[in-house]
């Protein structure tokens, strides 16, 4: 078995690693309360939440699998 460089190695884990915040990020927005007003609102708040829950997954997922 072939071992990856350790730049091609770094970069996984950096793929991964944005795939969570990406994740995080979608469900701060969830959870997070309304009351400062510089975050949206209503229902584009849940619709641009739930984009960055999925393309958090996605992304964790798609490096998940290059790095095995």
């Amino acid at each position: 078995m072939k071992e990856k460089p350790s730049a091609d190695l770094f970069s996984l884990y950096i793929n991964v690693l944005m795939g969570l915040i990406y994740l995080g990020g979608g469900i701060y927005l969830i959870a997070s309360s309304q009351s400062f007003g510089l975050l949206p609102t209503g229902a584009f708040r849940y619709l641009l939440a739930g984009l960055l829950v999925i393309y958090g997954l996605f992304r964790a997922y798609r490096g998940i699998q290059r790095l095995l």
